[in-house]
């Protein structure tokens, strides 16, 4: 039963990916896309898979902090290659072990560690990563308020990371420690993600609302849940924010492809870790 649910849901998921991606190839052409792409300027995408990579070094030295606030001493480098592995899985394998499991399955099996609290801190990991985003999207709205609206912000900014903080400490006491430090690494991830998302609009042309465009890749990521590795979710939602805002809808769709292909050549990288087999050392 356990295992029709997870093909079903990985079906579904899959599903959902492939029907948005038709919506979007209905309204843009792939033809038109694909001409757009290769006459963008590489070296921009270039610093974009630079800036993406970081984000990953960083997103990786946030699950090492929680890791370690359990006293799971792991080798710093050892953390990288196995969560360049879980992403792998994310990306690369529908139905298959997901890569927050693996670092469980691996972690459980190599040491004994308890697999609840491995299981919390990747938990609370992704969780830091989703206070941040939600976090920025206040912030960039900021445009979207008229007059003495803006100064909402602040105090909601605050709210947030008050009610956030508050949530931790009742529920998982054993990070409050970390609770301000891992909200740093999970700014700095989406900062240098959105940095990705500019690098790539500046391959093609200048772009203004550049805030915009942020905000519909944060949402992109929160709601990249419901398909398969994000894919077909940020292509039509950046493709629905062209319509709203009057953007270029093949600048937009393309956009959102060269995130997705740099995501997936990062993820990449993972297999040859994992082919080699090799085995997590502590500090």
């Amino acid at each position: 039963m356990k295992k029709f649910k997870k093909i079903a849901v990985t079906s579904l998921k899959i599903g959902i990916s492939l029907l948005l991606l038709y919506f979007v190839f209905r309204k843009v052409p792939f033809s038109d896309v694909w001409e757009l792409i290769k006459t963008s300027k590489y070296y921009f995408l270039i610093i974009a898979l630079i800036t993406f990579i970081a984000s990953q070094i960083i997103s990786s030295e946030r699950l090492l902090l929680y890791f370690h606030s359990n006293k799971f001493l792991i080798h710093k480098m050892d953390n990288l290659k196995l969560y360049l592995i879980g992403m792998f899985y994310n990306f690369f394998i529908p139905g298959g072990i997901g890569g927050d499991a693996y670092k469980v399955y691996v972690l459980n099996k190599q040491f004994g560690w308890s697999a609840r609290k491995l299981t919390k801190s990747v938990f609370c990991d992704r969780l830091s990563g989703l206070l941040a985003i939600i976090v920025l999207i206040e912030i960039l709205a900021l445009p979207l308020l008229s007059g003495y609206y803006k100064l909402l912000i602040i105090p909601a900014v605050v709210v947030t990371i008050a009610v956030a903080r508050l949530f931790f400490m009742r529920f998982f006491p054993e990070f409050k420690r970390i609770f301000y430090k891992t909200l740093l690494y999970s700014l700095g991830v989406q900062v240098c993600q959105l940095l990705s998302i500019y690098f790539i609009l500046q391959s093609f042309t200048q772009v203004e609302d550049l805030w915009i465009y942020f905000i519909v890749f944060l949402i992109s990521a929160v709601l990249s849940v419901i398909s398969f590795s994000g894919i077909g979710v940020r292509e039509w939602l950046f493709m629905k924010a062209a319509q709203y805002f009057t953007f270029n809808a093949d600048i937009s769709v393309s956009t959102a492809m060269l995130f997705s292909f740099i995501t997936a050549m990062v993820a990449l990288v993972g297999i040859c870790f994992q082919l080699k087999k090799f085995t997590v050392r502590l500090q």
